[in-house]
């Protein structure tokens, strides 16, 4: 073989040798790539972990610290009244032992977590760790320990509950038309889409028994009451007022945290609850059970006042509404229209009274007129019916009447024949015609002093 071809020949070998070595080189150098490639996108997930975890600590702070307002209006750890600190002191402890609970159950999995881990610099090939069983002293300890907890609760829970739905003879004298009367304090509750009703009997004495022989087919309404009113209660501070709640459609629930808990308004039931202020004051409530479109806008208030004050509000509601006589006036102009409009389903005692049947509505009510001028709010205590210098609101209340479902949702337009309306429908008044009818309303009932309405404000 000539020189110059075994020159070829190596130079070929070679060529071989480099192509295969470099093709190994790079078959390691990708490797090694995707192996620190591999390192780097495990280190950068759990660098992305470690990131997340400041994040959502502080989203939880957040949340935790949303709930510490101070004005918050249906605070149940502001207690005032008896019966609502028998039920914080009833949760308190409840809560301090649930939290001791909490902590030790969360304690042991991170312990155990962290305990038996597997290193993340280590693979884990081998069997799994030694399982642990049949421990009699754990065991035991956490089959008593609970047992003992649960039966304390329990029987605190017991002795609370006979306590908050106790109640006892406290009749107290009132005036009424100018007669002594010997009254048992006890309102009868109503809830309706979307607001509450208060029927007040001080002439005679009520009971549950009394309202159960209606029975569910009972027509809207309920025995004449001396004073109704809506959205509002007025009690007498340092005493025990009884309660009866039903519900005219769907179910509702009653709760004004300050002074109790909750109890349902069931349609053809009639429960028994009481409410207690110590001291005058307006105490704030929310329906809590889920009632339709505007569960939410459905409000109340309880408002205490003193004896004295109590016995001025009933010789005031006690009151016929005094009807305009002078045809030029807008009072009159909006009697006409109300009569018109509006008296088919809202009552006012000395204009509409005399032929009265009822709402012509789904629950087969509305609130009662006579005294509106007398309360501060109104739409289902959702706004203020005076501004704070004491002006009436007409903006939101010519916008409630203009346009109810706009203001507040409800069932009432536009529905299917045969159907009535869940709440108050558009009356397609005319701009002159709301005004009018503002300016009757504006006459129905004495107006609250200014220290009611701002005390009573809402948002």
């Amino acid at each position: 073989m000539s020189d110059p071809v075994r020159s070829l020949i190596s130079r070929a070998a070679r060529a071989a040798v480099f192509s295969r070595s470099g093709s190994l080189r790079s078959r390691a150098a990708r490797a090694a790539v995707f192996s620190r490639s591999g390192s780097l996108r495990s280190r950068a997930a759990r660098a992305a972990g470690f990131s997340r975890r400041p994040l959502g600590l502080v989203l939880g702070l957040v949340l935790v610290l949303a709930g510490c307002a101070q004005d918050a209006e249906l605070d149940t750890f502001q207690d005032r009244s008896e019966t609502a600190r028998q039920i914080n002191d009833l949760m308190y402890p409840v809560l301090i032992v649930a939290g001791v609970v909490l902590a030790l159950v969360c304690g042991a999995i991170l312990w155990l977590a962290v305990k038996n881990r597997v290193p993340a610099d280590k693979d884990y090939e081998g069997e799994f760790p030694t399982q642990v069983s049949h421990n009699n002293r754990l065991e035991i300890g956490w089959t008593i320990g609970p047992a003992v907890i649960m039966t304390v609760i329990a029987v605190a829970t017991l002795i609370t509950h006979v306590a908050v739905n106790s109640t006892e003879a406290n009749a107290i004298e009132v005036q009424v038309d100018g007669q002594t009367e010997t009254w048992e304090p006890r309102v009868v509750v109503v809830g309706q889409q979307w607001w509450w009703e208060y029927r007040y009997y001080l002439t005679r004495d009520i009971t549950t028994e009394d309202l159960g022989k209606l029975g569910e087919d009972a027509d809207w309404e309920l025995p004449r009451a001396d004073i109704v009113t809506a959205g509002q209660m007025v009690i007498p501070t340092g005493q025990e007022v009884e309660l009866i709640i039903t519900s005219r459609d769907v179910i509702h629930s009653h709760w004004i945290p300050a002074l109790n808990g909750k109890k349902d308004a069931v349609p053809g039931l009639y429960t028994p609850w009481k409410l207690e202020a110590d001291e005058p004051g307006v105490y704030f409530g929310q329906c809590t059970e889920f009632c339709g479109l505007s569960h939410s806008r459905m409000r109340m208030q309880a408002v205490a006042v003193t004896p004295g004050d109590f016995q001025d509000w009933i010789d005031a509601q006690m009151d016929e509404a005094t009807m305009p006589t002078d045809e030029d006036t807008a009072e009159y102009r909006g009697m006409e229209v109300f009569t018109n409009y509006c008296a088919s389903c809202h009552l006012v005692t000395g204009l509409n009274d005399g032929d009265y049947n009822g709402a012509e509505t789904y629950s087969g009510s509305a609130p009662d007129l006579t005294h509106f001028a007398g309360r501060t709010t109104f739409a289902g205590g959702l706004f203020n019916l005076y501004n704070p210098d004491g002006s009436l609101n007409d903006d939101d209340l010519a916008a409630w009447i203009r346009n109810p479902n706009d203001v507040k949702e409800n069932y009432a337009d536009d529905l299917p024949e045969g159907s009535l309306p869940r709440g108050m429908p558009d009356m397609g008044l005319s701009e002159r015609q709301i005004s009018d009818v503002i300016a009757l309303l504006a006459t129905l009932g004495p107006r609250p002093t200014e220290a009611q309405i701002l005390a009573t404000e809402v948002e």
